[in-house]
């Protein structure tokens, strides 16, 4: 998979890459890679490479001390 990536990210970065073309991508890597990346398939690629495409971040809000919730209960009285 380091090919993969080495590659996408040389691609990210030359403009020239962007329209390369079968013969330059197809070099270095296995066929069905190369095809779903002149194809522009996300779905394809990580099929191919096994890879997830639904991935979420999430981050939890930070517990309230006694004084911030001193604070809200003050607000919302006041």
């Amino acid at each position: 998979m380091s090919t993969v990536i080495s590659l996408l990210e040389k691609m990210g970065q030359d403009a020239n890459l962007r329209y390369a073309d079968k013969t330059t991508v197809t070099a270095q890597l296995d066929p069905a890679l190369a095809a779903a990346i002149l194809a522009g398939s996300q779905e394809q690629l990580a099929a191919v490479l096994g890879a997830r495409t639904n991935v979420v971040c999430g981050i939890y809000a930070a517990e309230e001390t006694d004084e911030q919730e001193e604070i809200t209960s003050l607000a919302k009285v006041g």
